[in-house]
């Protein structure tokens, strides 16, 4: 009895959608930036819920080079800041292409309204989109650029 208890758990937890399954990339990149209402967010905290496994990978390791120091990342990444106070995102159009997607930001600061543009480049995972690469006009990879920074810090040690 327990054996057939245990296959239709199965059968059943197989058939279950995705966690974020029915969200859209510009969904996820809302729910994303709604986080920045909470003064206590930071995507770095549990990173796995933002970020592809390739990029969560290099963020950690760069953490582990810098041994709690300053390392390549001295800001928030999705925010393009190290103070996210004032923040107004206005999340673009997503262009979707299969399990990959592209959103742009525009991000606004302040009463003076600076503005800073980001594409996000997501990727559909089993957990829902996550952000594979990001990038803005000064920097055309974050991955590109934090996988050579570990790279060359690697070799110091």
């Amino acid at each position: 009895m327990m054996g057939i208890l245990a296959m239709a758990a199965a059968a059943t937890a197989a058939a279950a959608p995705a966690a974020g399954a029915g969200e859209t990339p510009r969904q996820f990149a809302m729910r994303l930036y709604a986080g920045y209402r909470d003064p206590n967010f930071s995507p770095l905290k549990r990173p796995e819920r933002v970020f592809a496994p390739a990029l969560v990978a290099a963020i950690r390791e760069e953490a582990r080079l810098s041994r709690g120091e300053v390392g390549f990342m001295d800001a928030d990444p999705i925010c393009d800041c190290q103070d996210p106070s004032g923040l107004r995102p206005s999340i673009g159009v997503a262009r979707q292409t299969g399990a990959s997607a592209q959103v742009r930001v525009a991000l606004r600061f302040g009463a003076g309204g600076e503005v800073r543009n980001l594409k996000l480049k997501l990727i559909r995972t089993v957990a829902g989109w996550r952000i594979a690469d990001l990038s803005n006009p000064d920097e055309p990879s974050l991955l590109a650029d934090l996988t050579a920074w570990n790279r060359a810090h690697r070799r110091r040690r």
